[in-house]
């Protein structure tokens, strides 16, 4: 089998992160993943690892405690989705993708060993985000990874990767999306989140709403679990929880210091000690916070065996790389590229631009996807000066004559413009920009995905060098 013909295989099954048309019936999902990797040896038993739930956030946090690790000289793997370029991304050991050989060599074995779970007849038909997760955890295995950081899909009850037993299960930011699937409530969102909660075990928790957090803590105490909250210094939002004893008070907290164009400098309060001087080159507030869930997440995990010293940990947080996350893809005019895809992301997206660059003028690049909470992500522009609206080439992308219908609804009064893709947005609005001005591609990862494309194209070597072939 060629590569070519794996990925044909791999999307041969539904694949509902394309239709964006999720099933409320998932209840199979973990009996499937389970019997699918008992037929292959249970292979994700065979190394430790770390599950990391959340809405947002999620990946970058997974791409810190990673190079961390990889830094104090472990083998790590890495599983994580959607992916911008290549369905390769979404496994890496020790930094490099899965070779398109190497993936192709593993799924007749996949195949083979959906074929014996399917014909028992116990359970529904897969879906293309388990033989996904079942090929990553068996890739990890046959490169012999001694830890492995793994991001959660959709929701963390009933998704596949729940099949793992953490060290360490993470939940980071929570806001609203898919809520057709994980509830119209915050609540309703994080209980499906802490479900990756495993019995006695332990649980980090990024800076959650009140009412988030309240539930997040009543699963771990159902289950008896450990649970680590982080928090920025000053004022805890959730204090009034805290004096009711309905939540743990904070562990560490997190104070930036400095925030530049090349990056953040930072400090962090433990519960025995602190780091001061640590840098990062992710932008935005919230990236220091998914730092401060990866430094307590790294020292749970040392508890249990898993080591690393604090150079690793300096190296490891100034080194990490995460595409498409306040991406600099170019300058004069400064170019921008993030994969924001819901309102609370959008709006720290948003408040991150202005303090970072202090643009003159900031002009979006906006496409998006339908299923998404596209009301709340527009009322998020209302002081942008100019918005291109396009699509990403996605069945999911919603055109730009339906989204600007509703920008002039939810966001009267902002200049619009349309172009058909995503490279046609980009060079109208190199056209329209002057050097003091910022321009900003996001909306979807997809969309990040095709602008990071473009940028490569238009010279920019970081951008480039990234892309390690294209899937079509």
């Amino acid at each position: 089998m060629n590569y070519k013909e794996a990925l044909e295989y791999i999307y041969s099954f539904t694949d509902y992160e394309r239709s964006g048309k999720y099933t409320r019936d998932r209840n199979e999902n973990i009996l499937r993943e389970v019997e699918l990797l008992k037929q292959l040896g249970n292979p994700h038993l065979q190394y430790s690892n770390t599950l990391i739930a959340g809405t947002k956030g999620k990946g970058s946090t997974a791409a810190y405690i990673e190079r961390v690790l990889r830094e104090a000289g472990l083998r790590t793997g890495l599983y994580t989705q959607p992916d911008l370029h290549t369905f390769r991304e979404r496994s890496q050991t020790n930094g490099h993708l899965i070779g398109e050989q190497e993936l192709a060599d593993l799924v007749p074995e996949i195949q083979a060993a959906v074929e014996k779970v399917q014909a028992s007849q116990q359970y529904g038909p897969f879906i293309t985000y388990e033989i996904g997760t079942a090929l990553a955890l068996l890739y990890f295995a046959r490169q012999h990874v001694q830890h492995a950081v793994v991001e959660v899909g959709l929701g963390g009850r009933l998704d596949a990767t729940n099949v793992t037993q953490p060290l360490v299960s993470v939940i980071t930011s929570i806001s609203y999306d898919h809520m057709s699937v994980l509830g119209d409530t915050l609540t309703k969102i994080a209980t499906e989140k802490a479900g990756i909660i495993k019995p006695n075990g332990l649980v980090v928790t990024s800076a959650q709403s009140p009412e988030a957090l309240v539930a997040i803590t009543a699963i771990a105490r159902q289950r008896n679990a450990r649970i680590v909250r982080i928090g920025a210094t000053g004022e805890d939002p959730a204090q009034a929880e805290v004096v009711a004893g309905q939540v743990p008070p904070l562990d560490y907290r997190y104070q930036i210091h400095e925030q530049r164009e090349d990056g953040q400098r930072f400090s962090i309060q433990t519960p025995t000690g602190s780091y001061t001087n640590l840098t990062t080159p992710l932008l935005g507030a919230y990236q220091v916070e998914n730092a401060t869930v990866a430094v307590a997440t790294l020292e749970e995990l040392r508890k249990q065996g898993i080591e690393w010293d604090e150079q690793a940990l300096r190296t490891g947080l100034a080194a990490v790389h995460w595409p498409a996350r306040i991406q600099i893809v170019g300058r004069e005019p400064t170019i921008v590229v993030d994969g924001a895809h819901n309102a609370d992301s959008m709006h720290k997206l948003l408040r991150a631009l202005r303090t970072t660059f202090d643009p003159h003028r900031l002009l979006i690049v906006l496409g998006v996807n339908k299923d998404k909470d596209i009301s709340h992500m527009l009322q998020e522009l209302t002081d942008v000066d100019t918005i291109i609206l396009t699509h990403a080439n996605n069945p999911r992308a919603m055109r730009p004559e339906e989204l600007q219908a509703l920008l002039q609804q939810y966001a009267p009064g902002v200049s619009v413009r349309l172009a058909e893709t995503c490279e046609q947005a980009l060079d109208l609005a190199t056209d329209l920009a002057d050097t003091a001005d910022l321009i900003c591609a996001t909306g979807s990862l997809y969309l990040a995905g095709e602008a990071l494309r473009w940028a490569a194209d238009h010279g920019d070597a970081q951008a480039a060098s990234e892309i390690e072939g294209v899937d079509h």
